[in-house]
């Protein structure tokens, strides 16, 4: 045991925390911001949900004709009405929460807002 510890000398414990060091330096380099991620999660989800909603798959159709509903979650009230206006007899297939009510068309909102107002059925 002498001999293990006299070899773990000062430049084997100094590779080692440069090592390590270098290693933390790359995580930190290679990390993405956690907000950026989100964001970008969103976007992504969001884009996904409308391509469903307006241009579904033979596959998300046959779901449909099975009877099942997708719950669509965060789209804006025009985004609704756009989708439930031009897909009519999917209606029985849709379902909407957490819509985000936007300004009327007429109007110009020059301020951002930082609560957004959303609608809800009464259920959860």
């Amino acid at each position: 045991m002498y001999r293990i510890g006299s070899t773990m000398g000062p430049a084997t414990v100094h590779r080692r925390w440069i090592s390590g060091c270098m290693l933390a330096a790359t995580a930190l380099l290679c990390a993405v911001p956690a907000s950026a991620a989100e964001t970008s999660a969103e976007s992504s989800l969001h884009q996904w949900e409308l391509r469903r909603l307006n241009e579904p798959t033979e596959r998300e159709r046959a779901h449909e004709r099975a009877g099942n509903v997708y719950i669509y979650d965060g789209l804006t009230d025009r985004e609704v009405d756009q989708a439930l206006n031009a897909h009519f007899d999917r209606i029985d297939y849709m379902m909407f929460i957490g819509t985000r009510k936007t300004a009327p068309a007429d109007t110009t909102n020059s301020t951002v807002q930082s609560n957004v107002e959303t609608e809800s059925p009464g259920c959860m």
